[in-house]
């Protein structure tokens, strides 16, 4: 394999679209925002069954009618509620100011991550997946490391999609192509 070097600059928000794509990878996550939706439309439902006994209907029908709506909101607030608190977490671990050049460069056997300051090599091998989404490449690590790449900032991105989907064909390492993934 022959060696090939990329250049690009990495920002908050893609540390953000990271951290939301790796939330809705997450089996803990996509409980979580389940078990949010059970327990409030049951709680609406709950307090409508209660008023119903108390015979008070107008306040029955109101949660009964807001538990129904809120089966169809809670999607759209929790998706909001993730991505502001996904949101908090880069901003606060990243300076807005400053865009971190990175160099990586593949080779046969490592990757090279320099960054101007400093530079790591990661063998091959501690390469466990591959993420293809729309807006940017995610190569996960051993030990829940991962680089991200965006896409936008990569000039032969042609280049890059072949180096990675051949590096995976020559080391058996999984590649998934999400290309309809969305925060949702």
């Amino acid at each position: 394999m022959k060696d090939y070097t990329y250049t690009y600059k990495i920002s908050a928000d893609d540390y953000l679209t990271h951290q939301l794509f790796s939330a809705s990878m997450n089996e803990i996550v996509k409980q979580q925002r389940k078990k949010g939706l059970l327990l409030w439309t049951s709680a609406f439902f709950v307090l409508a069954v209660i008023f119903v006994f108390l015979k008070n209907y107008a306040l029955a029908a109101y949660f009964g009618v807001f538990g129904i709506g809120f089966i169809f909101i809670y999607p759209i607030y929790s998706r909001w509620i993730y991505k502001r608190f996904y949101k908090r977490f880069v901003y606060r671990n990243f300076n807005k100011t400053q865009l971190e050049t990175i160099g990586l460069t593949f080779s046969t056997d490592d990757v090279i991550l320099s960054n101007g300051e400093n530079e790591g090599k990661i063998p091959i091998s501690n390469i466990e997946l591959i993420y293809e989404i729309p807006s940017h490449f995610f190569i996960k690590l051993d030990r829940g490391r991962n680089i991200i790449i965006p896409k936008s900032q990569i000039e032969a991105i042609d280049s890059l999609t072949k180096t990675l989907t051949d590096l995976a064909e020559l080391k058996s390492i999984p590649y998934k192509r999400m290309l309809d993934w969305k925060w949702k």
